[in-house]
């Protein structure tokens, strides 16, 4: 993915994201005659935005007046506030997960490094932005298994994979033969930690942060593969 690219993915307005919008008379509006599965999505996705500036204290009214629906077209979907309250959470967890990015690490055809940046610009595009970091805060702090899931899920599906491929690229033995070190896990750990903060104190905290995404992805990357072989000499047994 060129630079350009790259950056024009990661500051995309939410605004244009999940939006169903024909012409009518030269003004936007939305579309009222759904399909069902249609419908359901526009109703999620108007459920997410308002979810990440309200959290828990949204109201399925809210929820229909955002739409523009009635109430009870809203309950055909989602019976509950609960129910709601799921799919929320759902999406934010699940929605954007690739399986291939596990691929992507591990194909040695690649320089690691190359690697670890392609993940990169493959996974933050569609959680960089307000309403997946304030949707995930909100959801995390009324749940924290909520956070605990999908974190797991980060560390044994693709963090775990970089650090095999970092111990295959300096010759260390795999993981298979010598089990994970708490240190190579809370290293590994500071990469992702660093690239995923940049969002935090934009979206969640409102302070200033570089727009060059990619030159942070860069960094981080170096510094981790830099500092990497150094730990494992310290920690494989001689």
């Amino acid at each position: 993915m060129r630079n350009a690219d790259f950056q024009a993915v990661f500051f995309m307005p939410n605004s244009l994201m999940g939006k169903r919008l024909v012409k009518k008379d030269g003004a936007a509006v939305t579309r009222r005659n759904l399909p069902a599965e249609e419908r359901r999505r526009e109703l999620l996705e108007a459920a997410i935005d308002l979810f990440s500036e309200k959290g828990m204290s949204i109201t399925v009214q809210e929820l229909a007046d955002r739409v523009k629906v009635t109430q009870p077209l809203v309950h055909r979907y989602f019976p509950t506030k609960a129910d709601l309250i799921v799919a929320i959470r759902d999406s934010i967890q699940n929605s954007h997960w690739d399986p291939q990015w596990r691929m992507l690490l591990t194909d040695r055809e690649r320089p690691l490094g190359e690697r670890i940046i392609a993940f990169y610009g493959e996974y933050l595009p569609p959680i960089y932005r307000d309403r997946w970091y304030r949707g995930f805060w909100y959801a995390a702090l009324e749940d924290p298994t909520f956070a605990q899931a999908y974190l797991g899920h980060v560390e044994s599906e693709l963090l775990t994979a970089v650090i095999s491929e970092v111990r295959h690229a300096f010759d260390y033995p795999g993981i298979d033969q010598i089990p994970i070190f708490e240190r190579e896990t809370e290293l590994v750990w500071g990469m992702h930690s660093s690239v995923i903060f940049v969002g935090i104190r934009r979206y969640v905290y409102h302070t200033r942060v570089s727009d060059d995404l990619p030159m942070i992805v860069r960094d981080q990357m170096r510094a981790y593969l830099a500092i990497a072989p150094h730990v494992l000499s310290e920690l494989m047994p001689t």
